[in-house]
């Protein structure tokens, strides 16, 4: 197939989102089952983001970006900044979806399909979906995570911090409408869990029957060595930026390490990631590091145990759960963190929904090097059957081409 592979960010393999490295999973995936994919992408103004675009070049990647810079003028800062306040005031569209839209890339889309002939349009992530893809092909949509109504809330905390809690309630609650208007435009919405299957279905039941479940996969990284069998240490790892990652360090660092502490003093914790807040690092103490940014996970989890990811908010797949799966590594996790991964049966991660349950998990593997090289060998194994590039790709092209049977029969 030919297909249309439509991003608002680059693939990489090394990024610190998981977007990037779903999509260069994807790129590897299809391109090594025989596929032609021409990427029409957005990068920058970050340096990582522009330099991956290189190393698709690089790489041999058809790639059409439109690169944006840092503006270097006053007049240009505040041209960008009247630019998204405006996108974000008259639109009524979600602020993520008004940083990451760009203009220009309309233009290159309307050429892409104007000279090639496609196949398949792939779009990829709600703050791609605004983009015209009238043509001819179907056009597939993967939301990558759904955001779900809920019920207001009220700000909390100082009251210099209520200004921007209100900002961002009225931004959620135009997710439902930005979901609806989008999501009716393409031939098949595909989805990563269950649960996000639930919620579109929740957000916009006329679409349901063009809802697929395909869970994702990540290019396989080099197994690590087995921890040493006396180490007790605990890693989570993830962006701070998202919500749901704050609430698990949080939930983690004031009740599930108390508990571990009073049951055995000799577990240590350490919690990576960028953008941490400060009731995150507030969470540091003699047994708990918060390191912030890691140039390379690797160390740390070399000597990790167990790497623990309490997710109890928040929707998509988990991309830390099946990452420390494929390193070779025991997860404890709850039931909203291992979602995406129940489609090919029982998973190899230990499920724990309560500070009780969760603390009794993580214990036990510890006192058990052997139960946890056990369960992390299965997730390796796991990873690969189910989550390699290929598995992934081989998913994908049942949905390709399904929206290609569906528009024929139009």
């Amino acid at each position: 197939m030919n297909v249309l592979l439509v991003a608002p960010m680059p693939p990489s393999p090394t990024a610190a989102l998981a977007i990037p490295r779903v999509l260069y999973a994807q790129l590897v995936g299809l391109g090594g089952r025989g596929h032609h994919v021409t990427l029409a992408v957005v990068a920058g103004p970050e340096e990582p983001e522009l330099a991956a675009v290189e190393r698709l070049r690089v790489e041999g990647v058809d790639v059409h970006a439109v690169c944006r810079h840092d503006p270097r003028t006053f007049a240009e800062r505040w041209g960008r900044r009247r630019r998204f306040a405006g996108g974000w005031l008259r639109g009524g569209r979600p602020w993520r979806t008004v940083w990451y839209f760009e203009p220009g890339l309309q233009p290159v889309l309307d050429r892409l399909q104007l000279e090639r002939s496609f196949d398949v349009v792939a779009v990829e992530d709600n703050a791609a979906a605004i983009y015209d893809f009238g043509t001819s092909a179907p056009v597939v949509f993967t939301e990558h995570e759904v955001r779900r109504p809920r019920q207001p809330r009220r700000p909390s905390g100082p009251p210099a911090t209520w200004p921007a809690a209100v900002l961002s309630e009225v931004d959620w609650r135009r997710w439902p409408r930005y979901h609806r208007s989008t999501w009716s435009r393409f031939d098949l919405v595909q989805v990563f869990t269950e649960r996000d299957a639930e919620g579109v279905g929740a957000v916009a039941p006329e679409i349901v029957e063009r809802v697929r479940v395909n869970p994702f996969g990540l290019v396989l990284p080099d197994p690590l060595p087995p921890a040493p069998e006396a180490s007790r240490e605990l890693v989570f790892f993830g962006n701070f930026t998202h919500p749901p990652n704050v609430d698990a360090a949080l939930w983690l660092g004031s009740e599930i390490m108390p508990a571990l502490r009073a049951r055995d003093g000799g577990t240590r914790l350490t919690v990576i990631g960028p953008a941490a807040p400060p009731d995150v690092q507030a969470l540091a103490a003699a047994d708990i590091r918060v390191t912030g940014r890691v140039p390379d996970l690797t160390p740390y989890l070399e000597s990790a145990a167990v790497v623990v990811a309490p997710l109890r908010i928040g929707g998509g797949q988990r991309m830390k759960v099946l990452e420390s799966l494929a390193r070779g590594r025991s997860v404890v996790t709850t039931s909203r963190g291992a979602e995406g991964l129940e489609h090919a049966g029982e998973p190899p991660v230990v499920v724990a929904d309560s500070v009780d349950a969760f603390v009794q998990a993580v214990a036990t593997l510890l006192e058990s090097p052997r139960e946890r090289q056990r369960l992390a060998t299965r997730g390796r194994e796991f990873a690969a059957a189910h989550h390699s590039p290929e598995a992934y790709a081989l998913r994908l092209e049942r949905v390709y081409e399904e929206a290609r049977a569906r528009r024929s029969a139009l």
